[in-house]
């Protein structure tokens, strides 16, 4: 067991050396990567996968399902800025040992008009992300979790495109204080093809974060404070979500984004029918940027 602890603590401090040392020698691309799918993280600023129903929870830490003990199914029709569309599907399957999941995230940029430097138009295309994943958490020891995510990646501009592949790595430790945890992830881990002879470097990420439960009377409240630093961005940025779990029906959703250049609160609900629960998150910009409207739909079986 020590050994396992050992080689888990080797892979974290390798995978944030490589984040505080990696040079950019290319264009960033699949941004899509960094943006929450599901209704609930996207309510919560990013946050909320231990808390969460959604069977895609998984992508904002590779250990979140081992801690639902279900199997759900979750879609997701996210309305993002500048009408663009993200479509978002998933399964889980967990017994809280050992967690499976699938998902898949797409992107649709919409229909744009291709200009030459003068301003003519000569023609249309149409932009897209595509990303297909796979996750797999075991619970190591009580109070240990670890999972993966793999991804398979594909990424169109015009009439040129990349492909691509990443892994996540994630790390949960339950700590000796009740309903509080520490959650730690790499993202995006991998490595693309070019695009029209130019390399394209991934948005590599590491996060560090801190749950903690508490139990009001009837009420349920979960926080998490989260720190991502990603490779492509000078700035270390922070989340803030709370879910409110008022009774087995209904729920409220808040969330802050630190040091974002564009936002800031993120608001949302949720109600919850025996299998079948349904969320809502709202996600406002600045800079008259459109506001980001996601709806998810989970069935529990």
């Amino acid at each position: 067991m020590l050994r396992i602890n050992k080689i888990l603590m080797i892979l974290i401090i390798f995978s944030l050396t490589v984040i505080l040392s990696a040079e950019t020698s290319g264009e960033y691309g699949f941004q899509l990567l960094k943006i929450a799918s599901g209704a609930e993280g996207a309510a919560q600023a990013g946050t909320g996968a231990f808390s969460s129903g959604e069977a895609y929870a998984f992508m904002l830490n590779p250990t979140a399902g081992l801690f639902a003990e279900q199997r759900a199914i979750s879609i997701a029709q996210n309305y993002w800025i500048f009408d663009t569309k993200l479509n978002s599907a998933g399964y889980v399957n967990t017994n809280g040992k050992t967690s499976f999941g699938v998902a898949y995230r797409y992107l649709d940029y919409g229909t744009l008009t291709n200009t030459t430097d003068n301003g003519t138009i000569t023609g249309e295309f149409h932009p897209m992300d595509l990303i297909f994943s796979l996750n797999f958490g075991y619970r190591i020891t009580p109070n240990q979790y670890a999972g993966i995510n793999a991804n398979a990646l594909y990424e169109k501009i015009d009439t040129s495109s990349s492909y691509g592949y990443t892994f996540d790595i994630g790390y949960t430790y339950l700590s000796f204080i009740q309903g509080q945890k520490f959650s730690a992830a790499i993202k995006n881990l991998g490595q693309t093809s070019a695009m029209e002879n130019e390399t394209i470097d991934l948005p590599i990420s590491f996060e560090l974060g801190v749950i903690q439960k508490f139990n009001i009377n009837i009420i349920k409240l979960f926080t998490e404070f989260k720190m991502i630093k990603h490779i492509d961005d000078d700035e270390f940025r922070a989340v803030l979500g709370t879910k409110i779990k008022l009774n087995r029906i209904l729920d409220f959703k808040l969330g802050y984004k630190l040091n974002f250049d564009a936002e800031n609160f993120t608001a949302g609900f949720g109600i919850n029918l025996k299998k079948i629960a349904m969320d809502y998150a709202y996600v406002p910009f600045e800079y008259h940027i459109n506001d980001v409207h996601v709806i998810g739909l989970t069935y529990k079986f």
